[in-house]
């Protein structure tokens, strides 16, 4: 059964190429391979503007692409009348939407958006980030969970000038001369990023590493390190109740020049990198399991990582086949601040050259197949629509 894909977006210029996806809720044009292209095997040739519909043969099947991204918007009007009489009319006419960028879904807003639209809700199938919504019907709605960072994250690792790629050699050299013990980027801030960045200056780990805590501009919302004081999953970290001393340990660092893009590959932060043992993670979601170019970044710059959150993160890596770190950190996880003060001091309390002689002798081949697996694995388009079909039962 042959598979094509409609676009409602499109461009009236031919040397714009694949700039043909509503991107941000408003119909402007983006590129498309930048959203689908990255993936194995996905057939950027089988795309086709809306008008194809009718023209292709009607025994093929048909997936209309509509890009999302809540909570920031979820908007299936931007879909012609046409179409979405096609979607609820024609049996090998399906919408797919791909709402992947974040690891929430709110599938309450996609069954409003099909009753607001009209759309039959069986035809529809939601591709997400989210791990645990994975083959299940909602409302009558189809969510698939695909790799997505994973991917586009390999892809631009292999494409984009501005990465740095080290060799097994070069790493292990760096590792001999490296002059902190670890680094920890705390961008785009939440409280589990402020509840780390607590254990680790109230515990004087902060100085042995390299550490940003880049706190937005707040504008006349007031103070940002207030409004985290007054948060109450902030609390939760701490049992309920914030130290005397919370505010004392916020203060602003940056380390390299701030990008304001949501994905940075700025190459002014790999001598930082370069300078350190370990990496310290602080996923985009604490509470989720949620693997995002950040924890791909320190396995493709071949690093022992930790990741600050829920240890079904490390977990969910390890179902991968990536090893993960735990022993050389000496802690299992890291979910609330006691747990994180706890690790803070134990790698406080290691000599560096402990740590050095350790990652040399006992991980180098963990490192190596990490990086190997990272950019020799697939996600494998036609894998994802072996289970889209399963699940639409064609």
């Amino acid at each position: 059964m042959t598979i094509r894909y409609i676009s409602c977006f499109t461009s009236d210029r031919p040397y714009d190429g694949l700039t043909s996806i509503n991107f941000d809720g408003n119909g402007t044009n983006n590129d498309i391979l930048f959203s689908y292209g990255h993936f194995d095997n996905f057939p950027v040739q089988e795309i086709y503007t809306e008008q194809w519909i009718d023209l292709l043969p009607s025994e093929d099947l048909k997936f209309v692409l509509a890009w999302q991204q809540t909570p920031m918007f979820n908007d299936l009007g931007v879909i012609t009348s046409s179409v979405i009489e096609k979607i609820n009319s024609d049996p090998q006419v399906y919408l797919l939407c791909v709402d992947a960028l974040e690891s929430i879904i709110y599938p309450e807003k996609y069954t409003e958006q099909c009753k607001l639209n009209g759309i039959n809700p069986a035809k529809v199938v939601v591709l997400t980030s989210n791990q645990e919504i994975h083959l299940q019907k909602i409302d009558n709605i189809n969510y698939i969970t695909i790799c997505y960072w994973e991917s586009i994250t390999r892809q631009h690792h292999r494409w984009l000038n501005t990465v740095e790629m080290v060799s097994q050699s070069q790493r292990i050299d760096y590792i001999k001369s490296a002059s902190k013990k670890f680094i920890s980027l705390n961008r785009n801030l939440k409280p589990a990023r402020t509840m780390w960045k607590y254990a680790m200056s109230s515990t004087l780990l902060e100085p042995q590493g390299y550490v940003s805590y880049q706190l937005p501009k707040m504008g006349n919302d007031g103070d940002y390190s207030t409004m985290i004081e007054k948060s109450s999953i902030i609390k939760e970290y701490f049992n309920g109740s914030l130290p005397s001393d919370f505010k004392d340990h916020l203060e602003y660092k940056q380390l390299d020049s701030f990008c304001n893009e949501p994905i940075s590959y700025t190459d002014t932060i790999y001598d930082y990198v370069n300078d350190s043992l370990v990496n310290f993670i602080t996923e985009s979601h604490h509470e989720s399991v949620f693997l995002t170019e950040k924890t791909f970044k320190a396995i493709a710059q071949r690093q022992p990582f930790f990741i600050i959150g829920t240890p079904k993160m490390h977990s969910r890596l390890r179902d991968k086949g990536y090893y993960t770190f735990e022993k050389l950190f000496g802690v299992n996880q890291v979910h609330t601040a006691s747990e994180a003060i706890e690790c803070c001091k134990k790698l406080r309390d290691r000599d560096i050259e402990d740590i050095r002689q350790e990652i040399l002798a006992d991980w180098m081949p963990k490192i190596e197949h990490n990086y190997n697996l990272f950019f020799n694995s697939k996600c494998d388009w036609d894998h994802t629509m072996l289970l889209v079909k399963n699940q639409i039962n064609l």
